[in-house]
This record gives C-alpha cells, sequence and structure tokens, in this order.
C-alpha cells in the first residue's frame, strides 16, 4: 500500500513535469513563429492563461488547444502594449550600459534610481500577465491596478523575486533544462504568488463591498 502511494506520487510529479515541457516547448515554438519580437509577448499571454486554468483546479486542459486559442486571440490586441514593455526593457538595457558600466560616483545615485525603477519594471512584468489573463481592465486599469497590488504586497514580490532567482540558477546550472522548464516553471510559479494576492484583494473587496480591486 506504501509503495503504491510512492508510485502515485511519482507518476504525479511525471506528469507535471510532461505537461510543463510541453507548455515551454509551445512558447518556444510560437514566440519563434511571431519572429520573437511579435510572438514573445502572445505566447508568454497564453502560457500564463494555460497556467491560470492549472492552478484553478483544471489541469486536465487540452494544453495546446488553450494555447492556441488565447495566442490567436491575443496576437494583435497586445503587440502595442507588449512592444511598449520590450521598448522599455530595451531602455533599462541602454542605461545599464552607459550608467553602470562607469565608475564616476557622479554616477551613484542614478544608478541606485535605475536599480529601483528596474526591480519595480520586474515586478510589473510578474504581475502583468497573471492580471491580464484573469481580469478585463481597460488598458490604463491595467498600469494601475499593478502597480498598487506591486505596492500592497510587498511580501509576495519578495517571494516571486527569491523563486526567480532560484529558478534561474538552477537553469545557469543545469542549461538543458531551460528548453523544456525554463519558461513555464517560472510562469507557474508567478501565477501561484499572483492567485494567492488575487484572493486577498477579492477577500477585501468582499468585505468592503467595492465591485472593482
Amino acid at each position: 500500500m506504501e509503495g503504491t502511494r510512492y508510485i502515485g506520487k511519482i507518476f504525479s510529479l511525471c506528469e507535471w513535469i510532461a505537461r510543463l515541457a510541453y507548455l515551454n516547448i509551445l512558447w518556444i515554438l510560437f514566440t519563434c513563429a511571431g519572429l520573437i519580437l511579435f510572438g514573445l509577448v502572445p505566447a508568454t499571454t497564453a502560457m500564463f492563461a494555460v497556467t491560470r486554468k492549472w492552478v484553478l483546479g483544471n489541469s486536465d486542459i487540452k494544453i495546446f488547444t488553450t494555447f492556441w486559442k488565447i495566442y490567436r486571440k491575443e496576437f494583435i490586441q497586445v503587440q502595442p502594449f507588449g512592444l511598449l514593455l520590450i521598448l522599455i526593457g530595451f531602455v533599462f538595457w541602454i542605461d545599464y550600459q552607459f550608467y553602470m558600466e562607469g565608475n564616476a560616483t557622479v554616477f551613484l545615485p542614478v544608478k541606485l534610481f535605475l536599480v529601483g525603477l528596474f526591480v519595480l519594471y520586474v515586478l510589473f512584468l510578474f504581475f502583468m500577465f497573471p492580471v491580464y489573463v484573469h481580469y478585463e481592465f481597460k488598458p490604463f486599469q491595467y498600469v494601475k491596478n499593478v502597480l498598487l497590488i506591486v505596492v500592497s504586497y510587498p511580501l509576495q514580490c519578495i517571494l516571486m523575486i527569491c523563486g526567480s532567482v532560484f529558478m534561474f540558477l538552477f537553469v545557469i546550472n543545469f542549461s538543458g533544462i531551460a528548453l523544456f522548464l525554463g519558461g513555464s516553471s517560472l510562469a507557474f510559479w508567478i501565477t501561484l504568488i499572483s492567485h494567492q494576492v488575487f484572493a486577498k484583494m477579492e477577500q477585501k473587496i468582499k468585505h468592503s463591498g467595492a465591485d472593482h480591486i
């Protein structure tokens, strides 16, 4: 009986690894299908839509069908916002080249400011996709609510960062895993933490009688 239970757990773990690997491969393929620049954000949106289903308890969904449906639906719709986020990331990279590699102490306040902005940008990205696939807002409301979440839930932000750093270091040391689990495992982790935040927010809304976050 004990052996059967362990075999069941191992089988369940293998199932989840297979799901994550399949989702990660879809994410890479559809990102490349959109020539990376135009495919990255819709593919990431579709990936988070799948992990959202899993976190909500729908582990037996058809992964490809769900992924393709969201990718096709959002391909045009998310492009302006996605390209803006990519542009902001590129600006950070340019700033890094100019300021962060400079040794002059006069740049120190600017460096600290840029580091703070970059952390805020990363946290915004972390929460943006879970919020986008979970709620229906106008574009400005997404920005406002994501920033509000980042400011209001520092513990969850720290958990996201710590988990992401751990996964990054793991992938660096076992580079072959990136192809199969790099993006999807990170998306699953972010989705888990995000939905804890959503549950807390919705509980507050219920007690306060408000109709939105």
